[in-house]
């Protein structure tokens, strides 16, 4: 997989993310969410 090809599955996660739960809550939970996200999609 490529740079460009990582970033994008990372970027398309964190607007998931976001879209959904919005903002306001704690850092951590962002990070644990995104790395649930990046493992599922493996």
């Amino acid at each position: 997989m490529k740079e460009n090809e990582i970033s994008r599955e990372i970027v398309d996660a964190c607007y998931k993310i976001h879209s959904q739960l919005g903002p306001g809550l704690y850092e951590s939970v962002y990070e644990n969410i995104l790395f649930y996200e990046l493992v599922k999609k493996a």
